[in-house]
């Protein structure tokens, strides 16, 4: 697969203790897990006849699931809390929650990203989980993939408990790379054009699907994650741009892009589902997409080509990928509220991302039930999500990826960068402006966006 240190004859036991470690961030972090096991921490149940109301704000994804989750959770303190949710469509969620924190609406809980906190925290609009949860720090923290809680820290403070963490993966249809001739997925990403090439001669007029929209934020991870594999970054550790280099890896992975969709070997899709949904008509070979589209992919009640697809490490030099986190973040205006308030919102989070009952019962569903990543170290080794994500995916192959992903550098004004990076990538990938002038106009954002937020 284009990496010497995957040995697929190596044991489980061999591999665990090797690359786990690497999830981790640090020896250290996995030696906090001492292989006893996961604790169990007491709770105890809102007294009183006082209900405390809690507002919790997500982006428009399985509100079943969401909903199902909630009354579980308010089942679980007898009623003593409840909760009621609001959803926002993902494209516009950034924008809404700006709008919202900065008009102090009632917003209690949220999702929040790495890409977004950095903004949040230094508005003031949200705060630091371990200042009103210290065991966030003490007894979480050694237990969470080392990009998840990257993506969750700012200023040396963790903000909050996964909702799910993920990385994006280079996805290909095995059997139809079999077919046509083709012994092996491609290592690099000109491997992956010549591989395209050869399949088009075979009569595969588009061999790759790629997911690009100006309109949509996974745009910005799609293309991260690619540059990623070449051993790529945006910015260096004081956020200087880097990018905008003669020979980034940057710079060539959008020539390289802008290069295959000219030729017609990749074909642009505005979003997941358009290309998981186009994967499985057997027209296309290759695409990059956050992980958990694999299990869609392979979902035999739902696709025709369910089973045929398999990841491969990203192409490129390092074959690193992005790694990033969704969490669970309480808000300034939970805390304005008062300890009631606070306790409750605490309570809460700790059950959707932490532990209840000795169990991560949230993320554990989400990783069963939908195919969500996770950050949480333990459910690496979980029985039951081994044995779900093992019907479909290599789950070894997924944690030598998930060894080598890497959150992004995050700057207080990424998510007003990444809304307008997005515009750039795409105007440069479907040939509508030249890449060195989409560089350019990238470059220019940020020196403007650093003297603003001074």
């Amino acid at each position: 697969m284009g990496d010497k240190s995957y040995d697929p004859g190596r044991s489980r036991e061999e591999w665990t203790r090797r690359e786990f470690l690497k999830l981790a961030g640090a020896g250290a972090a996995y030696a906090a897990l001492g292989g006893a096991g996961v604790l169990s921490l007491p709770r105890t149940v809102l007294a009183g006849p006082k209900v405390v109301n809690l507002n919790f704000t997500v982006w428009s994804y399985s509100i079943d699931t969401i909903q199902d989750n909630i009354n579980k959770f308010q089942g679980a303190y007898n009623g003593a809390i409840t909760v009621k949710l609001n959803d926002v469509p993902w494209p516009q969620y950034h924008e809404t929650m700006v709008n919202r924190l900065s008009n102090k609406t009632a917003l209690h809980v949220l999702y929040n990203g790495g890409d977004w906190l950095p903004e949040f925290a230094r508005a003031g609009w949200v705060v630091p989980l371990e200042d009103y949860l210290p065991r966030a720090r003490t007894f979480y923290a050694p237990k969470i993939v080392g990009y998840a809680l990257q993506d969750m820290t700012y200023n040396g403070k963790m903000y909050g408990l996964p909702y799910y963490a993920d990385i994006t993966t280079f996805q290909y249809n095995a059997q139809l790379l079999k077919d046509k001739g083709v012994a092996k997925p491609p290592a690099t990403w000109e491997e992956l054009a010549d591989q395209a090439k050869f399949l088009r001669g075979k009569g595969i007029e588009s061999p790759i699907a790629f997911e690009f929209a100006a309109g949509l934020p996974t745009t910005y991870d799609n293309f991260t994650a690619m540059m990623f594999g070449r051993g790529g970054e945006w910015f260096d550790k004081d956020l200087n741009p880097i990018f905008d280099q003669p020979n980034s890896a940057a710079r060539q992975q959008l020539t390289w892009l802008a290069g295959v969709v000219k030729q017609k070997l990749a074909t642009v899709l505005p979003h997941e589902t358009d290309v998981v949904k186009a994967m499985n008509t057997g027209r296309h070979v290759y695409t990059v997409l956050w992980n958990y589209n694999l299990a869609d992919a392979n979902n035999k009640a739902v696709h025709p080509l369910a089973g045929q697809f398999k990841v491969a490490l990203m192409p490129g030099s390092t074959h690193e990928t992005q790694g990033q986190c969704k969490f669970y973040n309480l808000t300034r205006y939970a805390v304005d509220q008062g300890q009631e308030t606070v306790d409750a919102a605490l309570k809460f989070i700790e059950y959707f991302g932490g532990e209840y009952q000795g169990q991560y019962s949230i993320a554990k569903r989400w990783a069963v039930e939908k195919g969500l990543g996770f950050g949480q170290l333990p459910l690496f080794e979980d029985a039951d999500v081994k044995k779900s994500f093992g019907q479909w995916i290599d789950f070894d192959m997924f944690k030598l990826q998930a060894s080598k992903a890497r959150a992004r550098r995050h700057a207080v004004w990424e998510g007003i960068f990444g809304e307008f990076a997005r515009v750039q990538l795409v105007r440069a990938i479907s040939g509508e402006a030249p890449v060195d002038e989409a560089i350019g106009a990238m470059a220019q954002k940020v020196k403007e966006l650093r003297a603003q937020f001074k």
